[in-house]
């Protein structure tokens, strides 16, 4: 995922392929709003040359983007991309503020595990109970839920991935990754 060579120590591989996964998340999230593009693209199309909608164009949407959230949010952790406001951090003493960033990520493994239980729950209660939509697709409950879940099981994994980095006093983030240009 890095210009970085591959880890040579157990734990540095395991951060490696936790890195792996949340890229292929990114990519699995970038296929996603590729999707909802074709989609929205095809319902235009649809109501201006044939006169008639495409009922689940937007159903699958909404679905695609809350995949494509959680998918990416792994990689956007890993790469610093995510906002944050470093007021605090940047106005403290150094060991302060590393402490503060340890806690703060602790926090956020709290809150990412409980998110990707209670999504995982909801896609297996959805799954034995054969939940479907309630649109024209009937499409089966679990399937956008699963890959909510997913993407945020990705996010726990980077989320300790990060602790463990912060432990080892290696950089939590690589600024490497990120495409585009920071707004400051």
């Amino acid at each position: 995922m890095t210009g970085a060579p591959p880890a040579t120590d157990p734990f540095g591989r395991l951060l490696d392929r936790i890195d792996a996964l949340s890229l292929a998340g990114a990519w699995a999230s970038a296929a996603c709003v590729c999707s909802i593009l074709v989609l929205i693209v095809a319902e235009v199309a649809a109501r201006n040359l044939l006169n008639l909608s495409l009922d689940f164009a937007w159903e699958f949407s909404a679905f695609f983007m809350g995949a494509a959230f959680l998918l990416g949010a792994g990689y956007t952790l890993r790469a610093g991309a995510q906002i944050r406001v470093n007021v605090l951090l940047e106005n403290v003493p150094r060991p302060l503020a590393r402490a503060l960033d340890i806690v703060a990520t602790i926090c956020g493994i709290a809150i990412c595990a409980y998110l990707a239980f209670g999504l995982s729950q909801m896609a297996w209660l959805s799954w034995e109970r054969n939940s479907r939509t309630d649109k024209a697709s009937e499409l089966p409950l679990w399937i956008p839920q699963a890959a909510m879940a997913l993407g945020a099981l990705l996010l726990t994994l980077q989320i300790l991935a990060r602790l463990g980095r912060l432990a080892r006093r290696e950089p939590a983030e690589d600024s490497r990754l990120r495409q585009g240009q920071d707004i400051e």
